[in-house]
């Protein structure tokens, strides 16, 4: 996702891309997410913003984590 939206791609709709392509992997593997507009668009920003480190990403991780339940249990 955050390469995604730092290396630009595509010449429009990087976020979206990335956000999409996130969800589609997860549901791909077995998790639903359920994210609202607004904190989607909270995420992808957070991503785009932030340092390219450990720490941020875990953060990340984290929120993702938060938004998704594994339907394979």
């Amino acid at each position: 996702m955050q390469k995604i939206t730092k290396k630009h791609i595509f010449a429009d709709g990087n976020k979206r891309t990335a956000f999409l392509t996130t969800l589609l992997f997860l549901k791909k593997n077995g998790y639903n997410t359920k994210f609202t507009t607004d904190e989607g668009e909270a995420l992808v920003m957070q991503i785009t913003l932030a340092d390219d480190t450990e720490d941020e990403m875990l953060k990340v991780a984290n929120i993702i984590k938060q938004h998704s339940t594994n339907n394979s249990n």
